[in-house]
């Protein structure tokens, strides 16, 4: 993962909410279940997105008429 601050030169200054979510993180490695589900509910989203197919339109038996 690009570590921003670095990039943009920000090393120096670290809020309270970084360093506290960044220690969630770190004690926190596993997903609990919803957050499973709600990462496998936008891989989908992302996979249907990212590959949409093209719309055909549905023909009847009474178009060949």
């Amino acid at each position: 993962m690009l570590n921003f601050k670095k990039i943009l030169g920000l090393e120096y200054f670290t809020s309270e909410l970084d360093k506290f979510l960044g220690n969630f993180n770190a004690s926190h490695p596993k997903l609990s279940a919803s957050q499973h589900a709600e990462q496998k509910k936008y891989e989908r989203i992302n996979k249907l997105r990212d590959s949409a197919t093209p719309y055909q339109k549905q023909t009847t038996l009474w178009d060949k008429f």
